[in-house]
């Protein structure tokens, strides 16, 4: 039987597997500590937060709104900065907002004399070429 690196003891393979168990459990009650406790830190850092909205006479709702309006994408019903739609008002099916342009709308601009490279041009149909969508 191989010695231990650590110890000069020699262990049997029961004895290593009994030792591996209690860590395991150890780790494992260790995890679960770990989860309560943060969970129990991130409850003080709420309630804490809670207080100085309060104290200095700021809204919770508004300042989560703040807070979470640059995280998720903005949407139309969102009010300023909302993404300009545009609608194709030959085929009101077809519709841009931003991004690569779709294929039907470099071909309409290439049929009507635009250059879609050009930003400018890209402006400038898009207020004369298409309507805004409601």
């Amino acid at each position: 039987m191989p010695t231990s690196t650590h110890t000069s003891e020699s262990h049997t393979v029961e004895e290593i597997r009994a030792h591996l168990a209690e860590l395991e459990a150890a780790e494992t009650a260790l995890r679960e500590a770990l989860r309560e406790r943060q969970a129990a830190e991130f409850a003080d850092f709420l309630n804490d937060l809670r207080e100085q909205v309060d104290a200095r006479g700021y809204d919770l709702d508004e300042v989560i709104a703040r807070l979470s309006k640059g995280r998720r994408g903005r949407s139309a019903k969102h009010g300023p900065g909302a993404v300009t739609r545009y609608i194709d008002p030959e085929n009101p099916e077809r519709a841009y907002a931003r991004g690569p342009l779709p294929g039907w709308l470099r071909e309409k601009m290439e049929a009507a004399g635009y250059d879609p490279a050009d930003k400018a041009q890209r402006e400038e149909f898009k207020t004369t070429h298409l309507r805004l969508a409601a």
